[in-house]
């Protein structure tokens, strides 16, 4: 695996897992393993690779803090890096997830799964008695922000994810302009029932990083996207979590090599054990990304 470059903060670290499921109605149970340690860096977008049914979605879960390892006690390490809320510099505080979950401090699990942690899954999970707006929003208020605050948010990523749709009395006539403004974007207040497949999974884009968490999960994006959207959105995705003050990353889900070539520096391939109802990571390979950092926001 190739070196990672200077100036990069860790982001996430997780060795030595081995995360047991069982069905205790079927007497089955399934074993995913990371032996080699997972260690990722602000700026990076890692791809998971691998056939059906191998554990990706399990091991997105236990990153993702939303099940707790079954060999806590065995676990090598599992640290999240997060930035000081009361500083004013670039510096980053260490969580011991390993401890947390061993000494079952479930408030802080569950604030560092709210504020640090991102999430787009397949099916979305929209709260569909919200509107557009208020889905993205969502995470912004969960966390204290201002109306001022959330709508600002809101209106800057509902234009970078290109959800804009004019309403029916305006649809003559109206400049760009008029399209992106607050008055033109039906879309805004539409509800979720009312979306195309497409624009209900770049709102799921769109909210999943408008708190700016320091990871995101992202499960299979572009299924419901055609190639151009697709690799637009996540574009903007990337650019978003990569070029700001506070780096983080994002970790995509997918069977698309070449979506994985176009847009991963670091590519986490995972596969069934032979002759065990197990799953593990096999390799994990990076390359290097231009470190300097712009400003889309």
């Amino acid at each position: 695996m190739a070196s990672v470059a200077e100036g990069l903060n860790p982001v996430l670290r997780l060795s030595g897992l081995r995360h047991r499921l069982s069905d205790r109605a079927r007497n089955e149970h399934y074993t995913v393993y990371v032996d080699q340690c997972l260690e990722f860096y602000s700026r990076d977008f890692i791809g998971l690779l691998g056939p059906s049914g191998c554990g990706k979605t399990t091991l997105l879960t236990v990153l993702g803090l939303l099940r707790s390892p079954t060999n806590l006690d065995d676990l090598s390490e599992f640290e999240l890096f997060v930035p000081e809320e009361v500083s004013r510099d670039d510096s980053w505080q260490r969580i011991d997830m390993r401890e947390a979950w061993q000494k079952r401090k479930y408030r802080l699990i569950e604030k560092m799964r709210r504020r640090h942690i991102g999430f787009a899954l397949q099916s979305g999970e929209l709260i569909s008695s919200l509107t557009v707006q208020e889905n993205i929003g969502m995470p912004l208020k969960l966390n204290g922000a201002g109306e001022t605050e959330v709508a600002s948010r809101t209106k800057e990523l509902m234009s970078q994810f290109k959800l804009t749709r004019l309403r029916d009395s305006e649809s003559e006539g109206n400049s760009t302009q008029e399209q992106d403004s607050d008055v033109g974007n039906a879309l805004a207040d539409s509800r979720i029932n009312r979306l195309s497949g497409g624009e209900y999974q770049r709102v799921a884009l769109a909210r999943s990083i408008a708190h700016r968490p320091s990871v995101v999960f992202v499960d299979e994006p572009t299924s419901a996207l055609n190639r151009e959207l697709a690799h637009g959105a996540l574009s903007v995705m990337r650019d978003l979590q990569r070029n700001r003050e506070r780096a983080g990353i994002t970790f995509m889900i997918t069977h698309d090599e070449d979506l994985a070539q176009e847009f991963c520096n670091v590519v986490v391939r995972m596969a069934p054990r032979r002759n065990e109802p197990a799953g593990e990571v096999v390799e994990v390979t990076r390359c290097e990304i231009d470190t300097e950092v712009g400003s889309n926001e």
